[in-house]
């Protein structure tokens, strides 16, 4: 599989009590390189963006017939990856990006508060918005150890805010990750199975920390932060959210603006929307320092 074996596996330490104060959070962020919230989220919105996305789901056939569709229960005699070049996963994901509301939940004021206690300043939202499918029996195919900064580039300071859509056990295929990963520097990158395609190499002795995630509950990343998702072993599709933040002084790619895979437009994205609707190019509103992704 593509994920690496977990020998010490740790459970998460909450973080909410240092909301209020910044000087320590900021500490723990040093040190572990993540910080944990506990019902950081309402779980209305989250649902109704589950919701939505399980009806794209059922309606591109992933959806076991006659079962209830929030429970997510997957076909039970197909697999759509999204690292194979399975244009089925291309049609659907399109539907997707399309949600105004899944856009939405990464503007929630509670993670703009919480990481502008971190920042010590204004934070940048990218819009560039991740979405993942996880089908059971893809155990090959799961996201394998990485840094989102290979991804991202840009600011090092951009951490990258993971939560389910719903709960999430890690049976269902929670994500997990090696504190104090971060400070290791840049680490050699190798092609892998799994969304991303690429992996980093971890030590076998390296002491992991995850757990199960119920809905609302989000896990910030910093950039170079190894972590790795978990194997569905369940009958049920996972489904999740990747959000980036930074702050909004530091420098930032120009394809974290752009719609993630750059299927479609922004125009495409945005074409059922309202014309007034703040969530549209947002980030236009700022002088942003933009940088080009090197070739």
């Amino acid at each position: 599989m593509a994920m690496s074996p977990m020998g010490s596996i740790e459970s998460f330490l909450d973080s909410t009590p240092l909301l209020t104060e910044p000087t320590a959070l900021r500490s723990r962020a040093n040190e572990l390189g993540y910080l944990f919230f506990p019902g950081l989220l309402a779980t209305e919105p989250i649902l109704s963006v589950r919701r939505q996305i399980l009806e794209i789901c059922q309606n591109h056939g992933w959806i076991q017939p006659d079962t209830n569709i929030d429970a997510g229960i997957a076909v039970d005699d197909d697999v759509i990856i999204e690292s194979t070049g399975d244009p089925r996963w291309q049609a659907f994901y399109n539907d997707a990006q399309r949600l105004r509301d899944f856009h939405a939940l990464a503007l929630s004021q509670p993670i703009l508060d919480t990481l502008a206690v971190l920042f010590g300043e204004p934070v940048l939202a990218h819009p560039r918005n991740i979405l993942r499918v996880i089908f059971p029996r893809s155990a090959t195919y799961t996201t394998p150890p990485h840094q989102d900064h290979f991804y991202i580039g840009g600011s090092r300071d951009t951490w990258t805010g993971w939560f389910p859509l719903g709960d999430c056990s890690i049976e269902l295929g929670s994500l997990a990750m090696v504190p104090g990963s971060h400070l290791t520097g840049f680490h050699d990158v190798h092609e892998a199975k799994g969304a991303g395609g690429r992996a980093v190499d971890v030590d076998a002795d390296s002491t992991w920390v995850g757990g199960d995630f119920a809905c609302g509950d989000v896990l910030f990343l910093h950039s170079l932060a190894i972590h790795q998702g978990r194997p569905n072993e369940t009958d049920r599709l996972r489904l999740s959210c990747d959000f980036r933040y930074q702050p909004r002084s530091h420098e930032v790619r120009s394809d974290s603006l752009t719609p993630h895979m750059n299927w479609l437009t922004w125009d495409e994205v945005y074409a059922g929307w309202r014309p007034d609707d703040p969530l549209r190019s947002y980030w236009e509103a700022w002088d942003l320092a933009v940088v080009d992704r090197q070739s």
